[in-house]
């Protein structure tokens, strides 16, 4: 009887070290899938870089919540990422992008912003309208045009993946 009571508390013994053991493991997996080069700063200061197609094994603690180990990415306004547990991976991916179509009825030569979410565009001063390369990466973007040191008037509306920007009157 004693045999079989120390056989059941051995088995329960390595039941919970075993448990211990995979929900915790010891690596965390950072992949990049997007298309730019993203910077990942760690707990505890460290900070990695990972080109796009990139992926890296880092070690994380066993008392540590392997979701805390990420502290914040870069460029976190066009690269999203995905937690996936129990496997303790990060992955890394682009934002959804939208067109933007800029006609300047203003006569002033400026540039286009959106809080971030869109690089700094130039326009110029012509009364046409320039779709070339200009996109945004949010669904609700708060569009702002400057020229020479003032704020001109923006309206815009979005048809499908499109935004198509009016600046001035």
């Amino acid at each position: 009887m004693r045999l079989i009571a120390r056989r059941g508390v051995l088995v329960c013994i390595v039941f919970l070290f075993l448990s211990c053991t995979l929900s915790y493991p010891n690596d965390t997996v950072l992949t990049n899938h997007s298309s730019r080069t993203v910077t990942v700063n760690l707990y505890g200061a460290d900070r990695i870089t990972l080109a796009s197609g990139e992926s890296v094994s880092i070690e994380t603690r066993r008392d540590m919540n392997p979701r805390e180990r990420v502290q914040s990415f870069s460029p976190d306004q066009r690269v999203r990422f995905v937690y996936t547990n129990p496997i303790l991976t990060f992955e890394f991916f682009d934002r959804d992008r939208y067109e933007v179509r800029i006609l300047n009825v203003s006569g002033r030569a400026g540039t286009l912003s959106a809080d971030g979410w869109m690089d700094n565009t130039p326009f110029g001063a012509q009364n046409t309208a320039q779709t070339v390369g200009r996109f945004v990466y949010t669904r609700q973007p708060t569009f702002t045009a400057r020229a020479g040191g003032f704020y001109l008037p923006v309206l815009y509306r979005k048809e499908a993946r499109v935004f198509f920007v009016t600046i001035g009157n």
